[in-house]
């Protein structure tokens, strides 16, 4: 006979591994500038902000962080895009990024009535911006992650087709991922802070 007195009906609601893909309404909590000139990305921190996956990033930044890992932890509602710039030797494909950043630009401007965005990457804080998240894998693993802009509107109206899974060339023969050393038990845990100074 188990000894406990403290025993009762209860299911933990914990936060689900993945975020399913599709389309969804997401907030911008955070802009930065990556990289030197001429060869910079614009980095946006995002978080689901309607529906039943409302703050699921970093909800699972807080759990990973919580619990702790043998890996790096890292913040995951990120998109980048590549600043477009005429003296960049290194853009493969410069009128690509041209192309996805303008339409970036016009997203951001559909889906917040009345803004008009100067170039002032600190003025798309706090926006809404629709976003598609897609399945994806990488040496046997599968994940999704958001990699497209779209429209709130045309999101909350179901307008936004799911994205096929990403294929990668790699996956028809996966290199396992480094095993942890359990014999020494020096591995050190990396976490990351949240990358921004005050709590939303």
């Amino acid at each position: 006979m188990i000894q406990y007195n403290g025993m009762k009906a209860e299911i933990k609601q914990g936060v689900p591994k993945q975020l399913p893909a599709g389309a969804y309404v997401a907030k911008v909590l955070k802009v930065q500038i990556d990289g030197k000139e001429p060869d910079q990305q614009l980095v946006i921190f995002l978080d689901i902000a309607e529906g039943e996956y409302t703050d699921f990033y970093m909800n699972k930044y807080r759990a990973q962080t919580e619990r702790g890992s043998n890996y790096k932890i890292t913040y995951k509602g990120i998109i980048r895009l590549r600043i477009p710039n005429p003296e960049n030797k290194n853009a493969r494909y410069p009128e690509s990024d041209i192309s996805r950043f303008n339409d970036m630009i016009g997203r951001f401007e559909r889906s917040n009535p009345g803004f008009q965005w100067d170039g002032d990457e600190q003025k798309l804080q706090f926006k809404l911006i629709g976003i598609s998240v897609q399945e994806d894998s990488y040496n046997g693993s599968t994940f999704t992650k958001p990699v497209r802009f779209e429209i709130v509107d045309d999101v909350r109206e179901g307008k936004v087709a799911t994205l096929p899974p990403k294929h990668r060339d790699d996956d028809a023969d996966p290199t396992p991922a480094p095993m942890v050393d359990q014999r020494s038990g020096m591995q050190m845990v990396q976490t990351e802070s949240l990358p921004w100074d005050q709590p939303f």
